[in-house]
């Protein structure tokens, strides 16, 4: 209900009043659009042009804008349509009156929807909300015509990375892992979608490793670390859902040139006439895949003397390695993690030294918290392995 208070005596008034009423919302609407602006193309430069998705996406300002202009409109057909004698024209003064204090009233819940917006974690949750399984294999097969749902997540990243803004790097490098955990974690070898899912890790994975590269590069172990640990993660969820790796393996045979193709899982095959050179491996998102890229890591970190980078991925693949050992019918991933460590020790002595006592201290842990004695069977055999891999090396 509207209270009857008068609010002018005349038309001229009344004119007076709905025309100032248009003119201040015209100059408020104009300055909270430039400054809404302003801000949008800050956040664009501070962490990537895509985030001017979420700001056209947010509701509050379109509702905001449409209020002002629904008031403004109303103001100016009222001015236009005015009589002289405003009898039973009051009524209408009052709706404009109390349009425009809506209006100015809501300018408040809306700075403080935008000032939320602008902050650096609203933003990483809302893009990564938009990371599903569809869209990213969208991009994986169709790359030229559809947008990397994670780009705008690794942009921020490494806008954080380059500004040592630990704190915002950290919460986007969780929000990845954690997406790419969500959809793996929907994998099951009854429904037949392996395939899928190992592109997908794979993807992530290539993401997460270029980050750690970067962090790297310039010294940075902090987010070089938080990397390195959430590829772990999700290669021990790729263990838990025996995402093994395949090769595919090209037999010479008779007549002179012909070959057949044949899917394996990986592992060394009792066949002379494998044809190496033509053999291709598939490794990407797999257990395999995933100790490579932290092999790679690893290296990289050893020649920037990144010593808790370096000390990280040895433990990470020991953990990978032993997990592996420990489930059933991973004994050729288990090799190739045993491998992948094996590969850090050509880098001297001072290495080998650390990746021993890297070793003896994870053993340590798992007797001090009373691992299960498969878990302790698990790393001696892997350990063997590594050693065997180190003499073969």
């Amino acid at each position: 209900m509207i209270v009857p208070i008068p609010l002018c005596s005349s038309a001229s008034s009344a004119k007076y009043l709905l025309s100032a009423l248009a003119q201040s919302q015209a100059a408020v609407i104009a300055i909270v659009v430039t400054l809404t602006l302003v801000a949008v193309q800050l956040s664009a430069q501070a962490y990537s042009p895509r985030v001017i998705t979420i700001f056209q996406e947010s509701k509050g300002f379109w509702i905001l804008l449409s209020a002002y202009i629904i008031s403004i409109v109303y103001d100016v057909i009222l001015l236009e349509t005015m009589p002289d004698n405003i009898e039973g024209f009051e009524m209408k003064v009052r709706i404009a009156t109390f349009l425009a204090i809506f209006s100015f009233l809501a300018l408040f819940p809306y700075m403080c929807h935008t000032m939320n917006l602008l902050k650096p974690r609203t933003i990483i949750n809302r893009l990564a909300k938009k990371i599903e399984k569809d869209s990213v294999l969208k991009f994986i097969e169709h790359s030229s015509h559809q947008e990397d749902p994670l780009q705008p997540i690794v942009d921020i990243v490494r806008a954080a990375a380059m500004k040592y803004d630990f704190e915002n790097a950290r919460n986007g490098i969780a929000d990845i892992k954690e997406r790419c955990l969500a959809i793996v974690s929907e994998y099951s070898t009854g429904y037949g979608n392996k395939e899928e899912t190992e592109k997908i890790v794979a993807h992530f994975s290539n993401h997460l490793e270029e980050i750690a590269k970067l962090a790297i590069g310039r010294s940075d172990e902090e987010v070089a670390i938080e990397a390195i640990n959430s590829l772990k993660e999700i290669g021990m969820v790729s263990i838990e859902k025996r995402l093994a790796g395949t090769v595919l393996i090209t037999f010479k045979s008779e007549p002179p040139g012909a070959t057949i193709t044949i899917t394996k899982v990986y592992e060394t095959l009792p066949f002379e006439a494998i044809d190496l050179k033509s053999s291709e491996n598939q490794l990407g998102g797999t257990i395999e895949g995933m100790a490579d890229i932290l092999q790679e890591i690893g290296r990289l970190c050893i020649e920037k003397e990144l010593k808790n980078g370096t000390i990280t991925v040895i433990g990470s693949l020991a953990k990978l390695g032993t997990a592996a050992a420990a489930a059933k019918k991973l004994e050729s991933p288990m090799r190739h993690i045993a491998k992948s460590l094996a590969k850090l020790t050509r880098l001297g002595p001072i290495i080998r030294d650390l990746i021993k006592n890297v070793l003896t201290e994870y053993e340590s842990t798992l007797r001090r918290y009373h691992a299960e004695e498969k878990y302790l069977e698990a790393f001696s055999k892997f350990r063997f392995a590594f050693e065997k891999a180190v003499r073969e090396s």
